[in-house]
């Protein structure tokens, strides 16, 4: 069934047919209810194709990812991405950047994309250069987990502020003299991640709620890397400290809960001997009993990629950039520092 059939079906021209399967409201609903109830009888679908070879658009979205695309956030981005995209007549196309190189160049070109109706961006740590790129473009962009604004036609930014406030104060109160803040491993220079403003929100918490920075350590892996060689560097810097943090803070859930492993392996009980907060609360948090930050990361992506189908549907947002406010949640693995006293 071609597209001529249905026209002299409905006895019309070919584009007022094209026009009543679009919704065209240049042709009257009667004439556009009659084509669309032919079409429906005649299981006539129209190819995407053709339509973006009248339109000019591709109907694709991309989503632009870094790094990995096995991480907890990725994964749980991309399903909240597709189930709200899925069914609206875009197909969405994931891009993995693993380079600096890669996302430099993506970037440059990114105001040449004819392959994309719409970009979302997730969790990347745009550098101004990048934003004066995004505000060039001739498409809509989305920010989803955010740091700002910039560049973005829309975003879901994440709001650490407050829940890094309450954690301060909790482990203040549970009597921790030395708190550690451990990077989460990324190769050579690859810390464009929004999860890299994560430990400067907390050291200004800290600050707020009287910590000397003389009392804030940080800890990085010699190898930069999450390997066995990586975390056996982190395990021996923490535990030969001059003064050993009581309490760490690791950037993400996963890694966390991989020090947490070496540790114990080292004879270390977790928070017997020192007490551990990640960030995500993905579902092994909960089983191994993590202290970490609650972010809603199904829930944004969803907001983010109804926030582009809205601009690419010519619909008014209501609100053009929304904040995701995370929350701590105090586990089993954050304890007193001293039990034993």
């Amino acid at each position: 069934m071609l597209l001529k059939d249905i026209a002299e079906m409905a006895s019309v021209s070919l584009s007022t047919v094209s026009r009543a399967l679009h919704n065209d409201e240049r042709i009257s609903e009667a004439t556009r209810l009659r084509i669309q109830a032919i079409a429906e009888r005649e299981h006539f679908v129209l190819s995407k194709s053709a339509s973006a070879l009248a339109s000019r658009k591709s109907f694709r979205i991309s989503a632009l990812f870094v790094d990995r695309f096995n991480t907890w956030f990725t994964s749980t981005s991309f399903e909240g991405l597709y189930t709200t995209i899925a069914g609206s007549g875009y197909d969405l196309f994931p891009i993995v950047l693993h380079t600096p190189e890669q996302m430099d160049s993506y970037f440059r070109s990114i105001s040449e994309n004819k392959n994309t109706d719409g970009i979302i961006i997730a969790s990347i740590l745009l550098s101004p250069e990048q934003s004066s790129q995004l505000a060039d473009a001739n498409i809509p962009i989305v920010g989803l987990d955010s740091q700002d604004t910039e560049g973005y036609d829309a975003a879901v930014l994440l709001d650490n502020t407050a829940s890094m406030r309450d954690a301060a104060e909790h482990i203040r109160d549970l009597g921790h003299p030395q708190v550690g803040l451990v990077e989460f491993p990324q190769p050579g220079s690859f810390r464009r991640y929004s999860f890299t403003e994560r430990i400067p929100t907390f050291e200004l918490a800290l600050g707020a709620a009287g910590y000397d920075p003389r009392n804030v350590q940080r800890f990085r892996s010699e190898n930069n890397r999450a390997d066995a060689q990586g975390v056996a560097s982190l395990c021996a810097q923490i535990l030969s400290a001059q003064t050993r943090p009581t309490v760490l803070f690791v950037e993400t859930d996963d890694f966390a809960i991989t020090l947490i492993a070496a540790l114990q392996q080292r004879g270390i009980q977790v928070p017997r001997d020192i007490s551990v907060i990640g960030f995500d609360d993905n579902a092994a948090s909960e089983l191994v009993g993590l202290a970490t930050f609650h972010q809603d990361a199904l829930d944004d992506a969803r907001l983010a990629a109804s926030k582009l189908l809205d601009i690419l549907n010519g619909r008014q947002l209501a609100e053009a950039y929304s904040y995701s406010r995370t929350t701590f949640i105090a586990r089993s693995s954050l304890g007193p520092a001293f039990p034993d006293v």
